[in-house]
């Protein structure tokens, strides 16, 4: 296969590119339901150049891979196939790699209302005038997903990639996100309930409980 052609045009960037921005990559193999396989990884390439603070950060034409995770091919009953992708943390030229999300982790055949409106009504049409017609619904199949190479396909950031004040460039990813039986990481020193005793100052002793009133003495039998 021939190598790619880089694209000219570099992503519009100042000194930040955002989290969750949109990166378009061209496909070099082809992707589809009917024979992509789980774990097999699909050879993409950056469309356009990223360009931070001036600096090309990735230039166009930089590789990329897409991991399937999990495929469908069409089947009987009007079943239409899907793929699972998965994009890969993309290696810059440095070394470091940049983070990158799916906006759609399962690609299928786009189906409009209108057109299953419209199958609807020629079912409905079909089960009234044409002798059989529930076993060709049947034996009707869907549609597999398929792109071709050289179709385009987005990804989104999930790092910030920006400019520092010694001019070097940084990817920031966001902390974590805090699950709801978690307890939240404080912003300030947190005032204890208690002051908590020191027994290290000598002649200090940890105190012993003593009830109140104290315990009467049992009463003797005389013999």
């Amino acid at each position: 296969m021939p190598a790619p052609t880089p694209s000219v045009s570099p992503t519009p960037a100042g000194n930040v590119l955002p989290l969750d921005s949109t990166l378009l990559f061209v496909l070099d193999d082809p992707l589809s339901s009917s024979a992509s396989k789980p774990g097999e990884e699909i050879r993409v390439h950056l469309k356009s150049a990223i360009v931070v603070g001036g600096r090309v950060v990735a230039p166009a034409g930089s590789p990329e891979r897409i991991k399937i995770i999990d495929s469908s091919a069409a089947k009987m009953m009007d079943e239409y196939g899907f793929v699972d992708i998965f994009f890969e943390p993309m290696k810059l030229p440095d070394g470091r790699l940049l983070p990158l999300r799916t906006p759609i982790a399962r690609l299928s055949p786009h189906v409009t209302s209108g057109h299953e409106s419209t199958v609807a009504a020629e079912d409905t049409v079909g089960d009234i005038f044409v002798p059989y017609y529930a076993f060709w619904q049947i034996l009707r199949k869907g549609k597999n997903f398929v792109l071709k190479p050289g179709a385009e396909i987005p990804a989104r950031t999930q790092a910030i990639v920006q400019t520092t004040p010694n001019g070097s460039i940084a990817i920031v990813t966001p902390e974590p996100l805090q699950q709801r039986n978690e307890t939240p990481n404080s912003a300030f020193p947190v005032v204890p309930v208690a002051t908590p005793l020191d027994l290290s100052t000598p002649g200090r002793t940890r105190p012993t409980p003593s009830p109140t009133p104290a315990a009467s003495p049992l009463p003797t039998s005389s013999p």
